[in-house]
């Protein structure tokens, strides 16, 4: 089996190295052709348009900006566009509607659709410790949970197309939520004249702290 990778940003880069590490073949793309040199030298394939991707690859894996960037990249709204006996999993973060319309249009051109996106940043790709959730039926997840196994150590099956885009969502918007409500407990302290250190160590002891408070205190202060 050969994986392509459409999308080698801050978070496909890793990924694609956590396939290469597993001498799993892959073949690689990305817009910013230049982002693709580190991984030609680790042995990806690297490519310069999708086509070649699609052509090759038996498995698509997604990790582009957005809805409309994926549709730009598979050339969705080409007649000429097919994928007959390919699997498509996106891994970015998009909306459940978006991701469903994707399912729909990549059915009808004769392929096969999943969602997987993740939760966690760069270290964790690195390390192959995404939380991966997927968006799928039972019998697709069986089928490439070996293969997502390799970004996160226990993909999860959320439910049908659109249901992991939901929790990814979610989960973002508490991230979104939190952070805000941190720095404004720090700004509000730091008026006061209050030692953060002394507010941190209440604060790691009671119910309300969040992991992310301490990962992000630093950048924050």
């Amino acid at each position: 089996m050969k994986v392509g990778i459409l999308g080698t940003g801050l978070m496909g880069t890793p990924m694609v190295e956590r396939l290469l590490n597993q001498k799993i073949p892959v073949i690689a793309y990305n817009r910013t052709l230049e982002k693709l040199a580190p991984l030609q030298q680790l042995g990806a394939k690297t490519v310069s348009s999708p086509e070649q991707v699609i052509q090759e690859a038996d498995c698509l894996i997604l990790m582009l900006t957005n809805a409309a960037a994926i549709q730009e990249v598979l050339g969705l709204n080409s007649e000429q566009s097919n994928f007959n006996n390919r699997t498509i999993i996106q891994m970015g973060t998009i909306a459940p509607s978006e991701s469903k319309q994707l399912r729909d249009k990549i059915v009808a051109k004769g392929g096969e659709y999943l969602e997987a996106p993740v939760l966690g940043s760069i270290p964790e790709a690195k390390k192959g410790t995404l939380l991966v959730m997927v968006g799928a039926t039972e019998k697709q997840f069986h089928q490439w949970s070996n293969l997502l196994a390799n970004f996160g150590q226990e993909p999860m099956l959320i439910g049908e197309v659109g249901t992991a885009a939901a929790l990814k969502l979610a989960l973002n918007q508490l991230i979104a939520s939190l952070t805000s409500a941190f720095g404004l407990s720090l700004a509000f302290l730091s008026q006061q004249g209050v030692d953060l250190e002394k507010f941190m160590t209440i604060l790691r002891q009671s119910a309300l702290y969040a992991p992310t408070f301490d990962k992000k205190l630093t950048r924050m202060l």
